[in-house]
């Protein structure tokens, strides 16, 4: 494992997941992808990064945390989400979180910069299993759960929208009765709307660099230079203070949508008031009550989705994962599969064990002798996940070609992998080859030499492989992925049970495409697939 190490801020310390010895199911795929930026990634550089402390602000124009702007990088992930969702036409089946908010950063009612800051954040990340939509969502569940508030059940499988979506964001300006309109387009009524904004307004501010009709430049100080009025005094803890000084008249009094003596837009006091209170005084009663309603309500936003799209379950941080496997066969036959398991302190859950019994299943599905222990505590296999501690064992076990690999078994658990083809790290390379670099270095023409090995009777005479990268997108700060780069691996030899194929393939990309490049290795004849192996992981053997 490695890091590295730009110039800029942004520093994303590789934990690389490879995924050509699982199954090849693609929700399997997506979820555990997803499970590794959410749970595993929590260390400098990782998708949790950009909001530690949660009061860390991340400037798109430079890559450097800057904290003098009053700005903050959660609240804007969170604010991100609303307005990509909340366009949608859930009687058409259209819009919701869709990424469409990519194409829509220069209208009017996108003011500011809290959008493309985001996206470029988010954009280090994607990759053909971590689409923009499932990052903006992972954006909120992450600042929210995070920064003080409860954990928002979080699934995959969203699809990025190609094109804008309909205009109708609602703005400091709009009247009651569109506000309503709106939110009832996207499958929310009044006491809906009313909490939603609430739950999305515990955290951040208004400022005065972005709305000069709300907030006045007196805002402005040395270390606020954005002019930033915050929605309570908790700005950067997701709570129930914002509800509370609202209701009682203290503090920041539900902030300066609320409190602006320029009633045209006083729209947080329309929207709280449009009830007579009702729905903010039943936010109000508990802490308890205010964090269930919300994360009922933030979930439904995020899962509102165009039809057609299906997500996953739920993302369950069960304590014991496998994370970062390999799977290598050398020239006698001999596989070795090497990798981190991943435990998760949840709360109510028992403290970090001292090892963990790796024990190999074959190919067969028969529970081995074959058991490795996997040893932990080391200062640099922790982290701090949303769910709490996270610690990673490493462990290597040597597997006899002939009785295979069919999976791992933990304890009770057993996590089902594959050895009928995958690709061969150790006999992969890129060039060049890269012990730490800048994420946004420029283009170069790059080399991947990729070896897979395939276990079969009828062997083709060549493999087709997949090559998937981020492109960028005119009038996008986010990429999409090309799937369009197909080549041929030739069969070059064979070892035990396995024939081997190779070639080399040569692409100029940016170090940026390079870290969300992946690879399908594909059998057109069986259709034997393994699927989103991870050009970058083969660099940590060089």
């Amino acid at each position: 494992m490695f890091s590295i190490r730009p110039r800029l801020c942004i520093c994303l310390t590789i934990l690389t997941q490879t995924y050509a010895q699982l199954l090849p199911d693609s929700q399997a795929l997506i979820m555990n992808e997803l499970e590794h930026l959410y749970f595993d990634d929590t260390g400098p550089g990782g998708f949790k990064s950009g909001i530690v402390p949660c009061t860390n602000y991340v400037d798109s124009k430079t890559g450097l945390n800057n904290n003098t702007l009053g700005r903050e990088t959660a609240a804007q992930w969170i604010r991100t989400a609303f307005h990509d969702f909340v366009t949608a036409d859930v009687a058409a089946g259209t819009g919701g979180l869709d990424a469409s908010i990519g194409f829509e950063t220069l209208r009017p009612e996108n003011v500011g910069v809290a959008f493309n800051d985001s996206l470029f954040f988010f954009s280090f990340f994607i990759t053909d299993k971590s689409s923009m939509a499932d990052l903006i969502a992972m954006g909120v569940a992450m600042a929210i759960g995070a920064c003080g508030g409860p954990q928002i059940p979080y699934r995959g499988g969203r699809i990025d929208a190609t094109e804008a979506g309909p205009f109708g964001v609602c703005q400091p300006e709009t009247d009651l009765k569109t506000t309503l309109s709106s939110f009832s387009g996207a499958g929310f009524n009044q006491a809906d709307a009313i909490a939603l904004t609430a739950c999305g307004h515990t955290m951040g501010g208004v400022h005065y660099s972005t709305f000069p009709q709300i907030v006045g430049p007196e805002a402005v100080s040395p270390d606020n230079l954005g002019g930033r009025i915050p929605f309570d005094d908790t700005v950067a803890v997701n709570d129930i203070n914002v509800v509370r000084q609202y209701l009682s008249g203290t503090g920041n009094r539900g902030g300066a949508l609320v409190t602006t003596t320029n009633k045209t837009v006083q729209s947080d006091l329309r929207l709280y008031a449009s009830d007579n209170n009702k729905t903010m005084e039943k936010l109000s009663q508990s802490p308890e009550q205010f964090n269930s309603i919300c994360t009922n309500l933030i979930a439904r936003m995020i899962d509102t989705i165009p039809n057609g799209v299906t997500l996953t379950p739920v993302l369950d941080p069960r304590n014991v994962k496998h994370a970062d496997i390999l799977l290598n066969v050398d020239w006698s036959g001999k596989l070795t599969l090497s990798g981190f398991l991943r435990y998760i302190e949840t709360a109510g859950s028992a403290s970090d064990p001292k090892s963990l019994d790796v024990t190999v299943i074959n190919r067969d599905g028969v529970l081995t002798a074959n058991t490795v222990k996997a040893l932990g505590n080391l200062s640099t296999d922790t982290g701090n996940g949303v769910f709490g501690p996270t610690f990673r064992y490493p462990f290597t076990v040597d597997i006899p070609g002939e009785t295979g690999l069919g999976g791992l078994a933990v304890g009770s658990e057993r996590f089902p992998l594959q050895d009928t083809l995958f690709v061969v790290p150790l006999l992969s390379s890129v060039t060049p080859g890269l012990a730490s670099y800048n994420i946004l270095d420029p283009d170069k023409l790059w080399t991947f030499n990729v070896t897979a090995a395939y276990r079969t009777f009828s062997t083709p005479s060549s493999l087709t492989a997949i090559v998937k990268y981020p492109v960028p997108q005119p009038g996008n700060m986010s990429p999409r992925i090309d799937s369009s780069n197909t080549a041929q691996l030739a069969l070059i030899g064979k070892t035990g049970p396995f024939s081997l194929y190779s070639a080399a393939l040569q692409y100029t990309l940016n170090s940026k495409q390079v870290f969300g490049s992946s690879i399908d290795i594909v059998d057109e004849g069986s259709g034997a697939k393994a699927e989103f192996f991870k050009l970058f992981s083969i660099m940590e053997f060089f």
